[in-house]
């Protein structure tokens, strides 16, 4: 009787202590996210100009298939390349047009600060005056056509592929070796998604600091009075530095007339 006693007062102390790191475990969780997400609403509604970095920057740019990479060409038409001096570009595996387009993107961008009879950089060759290019290649999330039922497991090896893409750039990043990105821009493709979380998950772990990896949405032109399926997920999960739409009918319907924006209209973005 005794050593059965002894035996349930055991398994009953173990238990109690498994609830207790979880519970620790839980509570620092939601601290922790709780934290991320004030700095980020801060942040979103802290409208006061910044000084910008001083010295050269990394850039992430997410393309999508079709008219996603087509709007993400006309974002990008004015970027300065000797100011973003190491650009990134993440595409699905599979997608060879948007592959194509990142060559387009910088043949276009690098030809302003280039003389005519230098050609455009390849992708990982360095110019002491535009920088580095690369372009880094993650499973898509989900496959035209694929069952619905499979989605969530294709998408959590995207977001494993994108954790580890992602990790990697401080390794490879040529404007600030060892640093991570100081930007991830995109426009809405099922990937921006899985890409963004990515990025929220190396900074709820801290091994990103929060000063890095600003995310960026842009919200599709064609999107005029509701947001894309990737838009009402990215705005109701909190996660983005700046939610940009580019119609002001979408932003006040959005925001209505509380003085917490939680998007930013700022005029057309793509022309």
């Amino acid at each position: 009787m005794s050593l059965h006693h002894n035996s349930f007062e055991m398994s009953l102390s173990v238990l109690r202590l498994v609830i207790a790191v979880l519970f620790l475990i839980l509570t620092t969780a939601f601290l922790r996210a709780s934290y991320i997400l004030s700095v980020v609403s801060r942040q979103r509604q802290n409208k006061s100009p910044k000084s910008p970095k001083v010295g050269p920057s990394h850039m992430v740019i997410v393309l999508g298939s079709g008219g996603h990479t087509a709007e993400m060409m006309s974002l990008l038409r004015d970027i300065d390349p000797r100011r973003y001096f190491h650009r990134t570009y993440i595409v699905s595996s599979g997608d060879s047009f948007s592959t194509s387009k990142a060559h387009e993107i910088e043949r276009t961008i690098q030809l302003k600060y280039r003389s005519s009879a230098d050609n455009p950089t390849e992708a990982e060759e360095f110019d002491s005056c535009t920088g580095i290019w690369d372009v880094k290649v993650v499973p898509r999330a989900r496959k035209i056509h694929q069952p619905l039922y499979t989605t969530p497991f294709s998408s959590i090896w995207c977001l494993v592929k994108c954790l580890h893409a992602l990790h990697s750039t401080a390794k490879t990043s040529r404007a600030a070796p060892g640093e991570y990105p100081d930007v991830i821009i995109t426009n809405g493709p099922a990937t921006a998604v899985i890409v963004i979380l990515a990025a929220a998950i190396l900074k709820f772990f801290a091994i990103v600091p929060l000063n890095k990896m600003k995310t960026i949405y842009v919200e599709s032109w064609a999107r005029v009075r509701t947001l894309s399926l990737s838009g009402k997920i990215l705005l109701r999960a909190g996660i983005c530095d700046r939610f940009l739409v580019q119609w002001e009918i979408l932003a006040k319907s959005i925001n209505g007339n509380s003085p917490k924006q939680k998007v930013e209209w700022v005029g057309f973005l793509v022309a």
